[in-house]
């Protein structure tokens, strides 16, 4: 089936193989970053290998199909993790996005008014602010994953500082 709908005729069994097994280690990569968790990556990436059997005809460029596979990756586990109501667990467990590393009383304060701001931020925005911040992804590489222009990632990042800015100086209350 795969020899049929990508064009590996030239290409050996081995090289075939080995071709494979990086698409599945780099879409697995990709969805344990996401779930930090070896079975639910491994979830993921067996849901992602049907979504990708079923879709491989919508692919136009064949050369793209690598991203292709990781961007789908990467929105399986987002889903997933919706489903299972863990990525608000996730964000508020990754706290490195939001840590303010005073020890008194007032960091306290400070630290979770923070996270209480970055939680007003919609969902995508919050996504973007993970992967730029906690995740050191280069803003083309949080296009690819979120399947967005690179140019909307910018201008997202621009205005969510721009919001949290607002939001902090609001008067209490």
């Amino acid at each position: 089936m795969w020899t049929q709908t990508v064009e590996l005729d030239a290409v050996s069994q081995e090289e075939q193989d080995v071709m494979l097994q990086e698409l599945y280690r780099q879409m697995f990569v990709v969805a344990y970053s996401i779930t930090r968790s070896r079975s639910e990556a491994m979830d993921v990436v067996q849901e992602s290998w049907l979504k990708i059997l079923m879709k491989l005809h919508t692919l136009k460029d064949r050369d793209k199909l690598i991203q292709w596979a990781k961007v789908i990756a990467s929105n399986t586990a987002y889903n997933m993790m919706k489903r299972s109501s863990k990525l608000t667990a996730l964000v508020r467990e990754e706290q490195g996005l939001y840590e303010y590393n005073g020890t008194g009383v007032e960091d306290k304060v400070v630290q979770r008014m923070i996270c209480a701001t970055i939680e007003r931020l919609d969902q995508t925005t919050r996504r973007i602010f993970v992967y730029k911040y906690y995740q050191d992804l280069k803003d083309q590489e949080i296009a690819t994953r979120m399947g967005m222009p690179v140019g909307t990632i910018k201008a997202r990042l621009h205005r969510g500082k721009e919001q949290l800015r607002q939001y902090l100086d609001e008067p209490p209350g």
